[in-house]
């Protein structure tokens, strides 16, 4: 895979974990309302614990991005004169 498709893959999962982090943390706080949203498929406890799990792949992502962001001559590969 070239260092693009790479870097936008990257960059969408972020997107998502984020979302979902973002809905948890909204559903764990304002759980009558999320409830009623998601018409009872994301309740209190079940928001809780991905919101538990979550972080690990979004540490993980976030770390992904800003390494190839900040750096992406390290991931490029050189050309042969």
């Amino acid at each position: 895979m070239s260092y693009r498709t790479v870097t936008k893959l990257v960059q969408w999962a972020l997107l998502v974990v984020a979302l979902v982090t973002l809905v948890t943390g909204l559903g764990i706080t304002e759980f009558r309302l999320v409830t009623a949203v998601t018409f009872g498929l994301l309740n209190k406890a079940n928001a809780f614990k991905i919101h538990m799990w979550i972080w690990i792949p979004f540490l993980v992502l976030l770390a992904a991005h800003v390494i190839l962001t900040v750096r992406p001559e390290w991931f490029r590969r050189k050309r042969k004169e």
